[in-house]
């Protein structure tokens, strides 16, 4: 049980999980139940017992069960929940399964189980369950016990969406989850259930091409006033920034694109993108004032911070995601809709010939804010006669020419561009590894984008990143690469500074646990390795350094940065962009 939760909160969550996870899986398409007695499912027996309107039978048998399900499935088409206790009940369902899977029947398994602290230390009743359909689903997941999470009801619900939407796409077939319950399984007082009407918000199933009705989509979005794009990092798309802005230009809304989107740079866009987003929204008083009705997120999660607990803090607003993949690049838990269809499509789709205009009271506001909150960052970083990591930022992105490549490391180095990076007219394609986000293999991908682009290529690592790939720059030595690499040498995990762990443990602790400072001469290693290094320790002798690797070759460029000066520095600018929000800017 966790520490934070009470004995009695426990049966409470267990419930009001397996209510909004039954009711989401009925309201998305759930034909019936089917369900055999057990204790530990008790919380989703009880659940599917008050649902209105979804039928449901009860057997013995598990083996019999599944195979009743099997034929119910089979014959109305639509997926059937099948309910079991834990233990060897959900084996006895195995085979109907694998018919299930060959025929291509959509079926919905649930599988009650034990927590897992419980599990392999000799616990009745309790075996390895989360595999046991293993080649025979289209999708496997175990949930946490409810217990263990605050928003465990939104969690439900986006499990129930998805569970539907795996089971009965292109190719139908059986869906497994698993899901662990604590004691006490139910609550003291059972309370009413929710009306079966009341099912989420967000039941609505996966749309396409082919389904939507695309001038219909476009005057329900005239109607929304405080709307706002929020692109994601994505796979690079040329033609996605006329067709964002023509979209964001006709409903007057203001686009929040991460770098790696590819809507950062281009003259196209400077009315309608708020390159400040990062910073202002860091600032609690606008980020509630910008409060918004839809946010249509395209693309992955967008690496800001700031911008993911703003859409969390207005959790009220509608969210709409378009990828077209999945459409299960929701870490939030939030979509009320997901369109199968690439960003540009959607946009160029739903975009209005009557427009109403960037210069709306609603996008003024965002426009306003993102002035003030970039004036506010750009005095700081001027003003700081050092070379830090915000000032690489912005000499990177402004330098640069035409049509270059910018390689970005995971942590810090694609945060501050994130946050420092302004309008640019030029085109720049910045390419980063945020699928997983790890910082292993950076030297190496940068590599092979310079060697299949055959354009200016710069890598920005942190020295972390690069002493995790050296293998990388005996590769370029042994390949004759084409790269500049910027390395900021913070002796350590400069992004950890700003964790609680830095605030939290005594220095020597963090020192040694997190930070790992090396203290290795970057400049020697890369020299020793066949690249041409040299270290700068100002903006002018940066400059020269960078236009040097641009001419061609290997270059490491190592910039020595000073860690705790660094940290100082990016506390100055966001409490520098607060302040001159307070005083400039009002909703």
């Amino acid at each position: 049980m966790n520490d934070r939760t009470g004995v009695s909160d426990v049966g409470t969550a267990n419930l009001r999980f397996a209510r909004a996870l039954v009711a989401e899986l009925h309201a998305a398409g759930a034909a019936a139940a089917v369900v055999c007695p057990g204790s530990r499912s008790t919380p989703l027996a009880l659940a599917i017992a008050e649902r209105q309107g979804l039928p449901h039978t009860v057997h013995v048998d598990e083996r019999s069960a599944a195979f009743y399900a099997l034929g119910y499935a089979t014959a109305c088409g639509r997926p059937v929940l099948l309910l079991c206790t834990s233990g060897t009940a959900g084996a006895n369902f195995l085979p109907a399964v694998a018919e299930a899977h060959h025929s291509r029947v959509p079926l919905i398994v649930l599988t009650a189980d034990r927590p897992p602290e419980l599990r392999a230390w000799g616990a009745p009743q309790t075996m390895e369950q989360r595999t046991l359909y293993a080649g025979f689903t289209r999708w496997v997941e175990e949930a946490p016990c409810p217990s263990e999470r605050p928003s465990e009801v939104g969690y439900a619900r986006a499990l129930g969406r998805r569970a539907i939407a795996e089971a009965t796409g292109p190719a139908p077939g059986p869906v497994h989850l698993n899901l662990p319950f604590r004691e006490p399984l139910l609550p003291a007082m059972i309370d009413e259930p929710e009306p079966a009407g009341e099912a989420a918000r967000a039941s609505t199933p996966l749309r396409d091409e082919s389904t939507g009705d695309w001038a219909s989509l476009a005057r329900e979005l005239r109607g929304i006033e405080r709307g706002v794009l929020v692109f994601g990092p994505d796979p690079w798309d040329p033609s996605l920034a006329e067709a964002a802005h023509a979209l964001a230009a006709s409903l007057g809304w203001p686009i929040l694109a991460d770098p790696v989107s590819g809507l950062r740079a281009g003259a196209s866009l400077r009315d309608t993108t708020m390159h400040g987003a990062d910073l202002l929204l860091r600032d609690a008083k606008v980020a509630a004032a910008l409060a918004p009705e839809l946010i249509i997120r395209f693309g992955g999660q967008p690496t800001s911070a700031s911008i993911g607990a703003w859409m969390a803090r207005h959790g009220s607003a509608d969210v709409w995601l378009v990828d077209p993949a999945d459409g299960f690049r929701d870490p939030q838990h939030r979509a009320s809709r997901c369109y199968r269809i690439s960003s540009r499509n959607f946009c160029r789709q739903a975009a209005t010939t009557e427009s109403r205009g960037p210069q709306g009271d609603w996008c003024s506001q965002w426009r306003q804010a993102d002035r003030v909150a970039r004036a506010a960052a750009i005095a700081c970083v001027e003003a700081e006669p050092r070379l830090l990591a915000p000032q690489l930022a912005r000499a990177l992105w402004a330098e640069l020419p035409a049509g270059a490549v910018l390689y970005a490391a995971n942590s810090m180095v694609i945060r501050d561009i994130d946050a420092f990076a302004g309008p640019r007219d030029a085109e720049l394609r910045l390419l980063v590894n945020r699928g997983v986000n790890g910082i292993d293999g950076t030297v190496s991908s940068a590599l092979g984008a310079a060697a299949a682009l055959r354009r200016p290529t710069v890598l920005w690592c942190g020295d972390l990143a690069l002493l995790h790939d050296l293998a990388g720059l005996l590769a370029g030595r042994m390949q004759g690469a084409d790269l500049t690499i910027v390395v900021s040498n913070d002796d350590g995990g400069g992004i950890f500074e700003y964790l609680p762990a830095a605030r939290i443990l005594p220095r020597p602790v963090f020192e040694r646990m997190f930070a790992v400072p090396h203290g290795l001469d970057l400049r020697e290693l890369a020299r020793g390795l066949g690249w041409d290094a040299t270290r700068v320790a100002s903006a002018p002798a940066f400059s020269q350094a960078l236009s040097r690797g641009l001419a061609g070759g290997r270059h490491v460029i190592e910039v020595a940065v000073d860690r705790a000066a660094n940290t100082t520095f990016h506390a100055a600018v966001y409490a520098a962009v607060s302040a001159g929000l307070a005083r400039e800017w009002s909703a």
